[in-house]
C-alpha cells in the first residue's frame, strides 16, 4: 500500500490538502466569531449560510479572544526568534514551549480571571471525562459492511497520502527517510483499536509534526512522548480544562490549517502546464464545495487521463534508413525495404502507430520493425502487432522485428509472438540503445 501511494499526483495532494485548511477554517469561524448556532452544518453551502445568517449574534469579547489568542501565536512563533540572537539562552529556552499551549493558557486565563461571557468547553459540552473509555466491541453485519465499505475506504486511502506526506515533509527536516509500509501499518492498527474506545480515526499531521521538529524532535519517541502528555492531561487536567475558551481553540485551529495548507503553490500554478493548474484547482474546488471523496475520485481519474495522453503522445515511430541496422546487414532482400524505429510505449493509446504500416508495400517487400528504444508493451500493443501480422502474411510482405529486449520481449514470448519466424536481435546488440 505504501508503495503504491507515492504514484498519487502532486497536484491532487495539494489540492485536497489546502481544501481540508480551508474547510477547518471555515468550520472554525463559528468559535472564532463567537456565533449564536445551535447546529454548524458540514457542507459547504450550510456552512456559509449559517454564517451569514446568524452574523448578527456575533460576540465581540469572543473576538477579542480569538485576535488575542492569534496575536500570541503570530509573536510565539515568528516574532520570537527574531527577538534575540540564537546564543541567548532565553531564546532557546522559550523556543521549546509550543506556541498553540501558550496561547491556550493566556486565553484560559484571560476568561477564568476577568469571568469573560464566552463559551468554554464546560458551558458547551460539560467539560472532558477524566476516566479512560470502556471497551465496546462493535456489532457486525452484512449490511453495515456493505455501507461502511465505501467510507471506510475513503478514509484509509486519504489517511494514507496525508500521513506519507507528512512523513515525506519531516524526512526533509530532518535529513531522514522513512518507511512508507511501516507508516501505514502503524496508522492502520491505530485506527482498527481506537474505535473500539470511542475515538475517531487519525492520521500524520503535518502542523503538529512540523512544530514538533522545530521543538527538537528527530525520532519516533517524540509521538510518544506527545501521546502520553495528552494521556495525563486527560486524566489529571480534565476539571482545568473546563475553563478553555472555544474561541481560543478556534483561533488555534485556523493557526494550524493555515499553516497544513500549501498556498504558495497557487501562486506557482503559472510554471505549469494547463493540466496540472486544472488537477489542482478541481481537486481543491471538489474538496471545498462538494465532498473529498468526489474530489479525490476526479483527481486520480484526471491524473491517468493527463498521463495517458502525454505518453501516447511521446510514443512515435520514424523512418530510419536499412543502413542504421547493423543486426540486418549483409541479408537478401527480394524487394523494397521499409524500415521503422519505434519510441516509448506501445499501448492501447498509441496503437495507432503500427496500423497502416503495411499499406504502402506490396507483394514481396519487407517491412522491418526496430524496436530497441520500445520501453514498453501492454495486450493491446501485441494485439496490434499480431493484427500487423496477419495483414503482411495476407499482402505477402516479409515482416522482421529487430532489437525487442526487456519488457517487451517478454511479453512477445508470454503470448507466443516470439515463436514466429520473425528476426529478435540479441541483447548484445541493444545495450547501448
Amino acid at each position: 500500500m505504501g508503495n503504491l501511494i507515492r504514484f498519487i499526483p502532486v497536484a491532487v495532494v495539494i489540492g485536497f490538502t489546502n481544501g481540508i485548511a480551508v474547510l477547518i477554517i471555515m468550520s472554525q469561524l463559528k468559535d472564532f466569531w463567537g456565533l449564536q448556532v445551535a447546529a454548524m452544518p458540514a457542507d459547504f453551502s450550510g456552512i456559509v449560510q449559517a454564517l451569514l445568517t446568524h452574523a448578527h449574534t456575533w460576540n465581540p469579547t469572543a473576538l477579542l479572544i480569538s485576535l488575542g489568542s492569534l496575536a500570541v501565536l503570530i509573536v510565539w512563533q515568528m516574532g520570537l526568534p527574531r527577538l534575540w540572537s540564537v546564543e541567548h539562552p532565553w531564546r532557546r529556552r522559550l523556543g521549546l514551549v509550543p506556541a498553540s499551549l501558550v496561547a491556550l493558557i493566556w486565553a484560559t486565563w484571560v476568561t477564568w480571571a476577568a469571568g469573560l461571557p464566552v463559551e468554554t468547553i464546560g458551558s458547551k459540552f460539560g467539560g472532558i471525562p477524566s476516566v479512560v473509555p470502556e471497551w465496546h466491541w462493535p456489532v457486525f453485519s452484512a449490511q453495515v459492511l456493505i455501507d461502511l465499505w465505501p467510507s471506510a475506504m475513503t478514509l484509509a486511502l486519504l489517511g494514507a497520502i496525508e500521513s506519507l506526506l507528512c512523513a515525506r515533509i519531516a524526512d526533509q527536516m530532518i535529513d531522514d527517510r522513512h518507511d512508507a509500509n511501516q507508516e501505514l501499518m502503524a496508522q492502520g492498527i491505530a485506527n482498527v483499536l481506537t474505535p473500539l474506545l470511542g475515538g475517531m480515526p487519525a492520521t500524520g499531521t503535518i502542523a503538529r509534526t512540523v512544530t514538533n521538529i522545530k521543538q527538537g524532535a528527530s525520532s519516533p519517541v517524540a509521538g510518544l512522548v506527545h501521546a502520553i502528555t495528552l494521556a495525563l492531561i486527560v486524566v489529571c487536567a480534565a476539571p482545568l480544562a473546563m475553563h478553555v475558551p472555544l474561541a481560543a481553540l478556534a483561533a488555534i485551529l485556523m493557526f494550524v490549517a493555515w499553516n497544513m495548507g500549501e498556498w504558495r503553490e497557487f501562486a506557482h500554478l503559472r510554471q505549469f502546464r494547463l493540466p496540472y493548474r486544472v488537477i489542482l484547482l478541481a481537486v481543491f474546488a471538489l474538496t471545498v464545495v462538494v465532498d473529498l471523496t468526489v474530489a479525490v475520485e476526479f483527481g486520480l481519474a484526471a491524473a491517468c487521463l493527463t498521463f495517458i495522453y502525454r505518453i501516447s503522445n511521446l510514443s512515435r515511430i520514424e523512418a530510419v534508413p536499412l543502413s542504421a541496422l547493423e543486426s540486418l546487414q549483409g541479408q537478401a532482400w527480394g524487394g523494397q525495404v521499409r524500415v521503422h524505429r519505434l519510441y516509448g510505449a506501445l499501448f492501447f493509446g498509441a496503437v495507432r502507430l503500427v496500423e497502416s504500416l503495411a499499406e504502402p508495400l506490396a507483394s514481396g517487400d519487407a517491412l522491418v520493425l526496430d524496436l530497441k528504444n520500445l520501453i514498453y508493451m501492454d495486450s493491446s500493443g501485441s494485439d496490434a502487432l499480431l493484427a500487423l501480422r496477419r495483414q503482411c502474411e495476407h499482402q505477402g510482405i516479409r515482416l522482421v522485428l529487430t532489437g525487442m529486449v526487456h519488457q517487451p520481449l517478454d511479453m512477445a514470448k508470454r503470448i507466443g509472438l516470439a515463436d514466429l519466424a520473425w528476426s529478435f536481435s540479441p541483447p548484445s546488440e541493444t545495450a547501448d540503445s
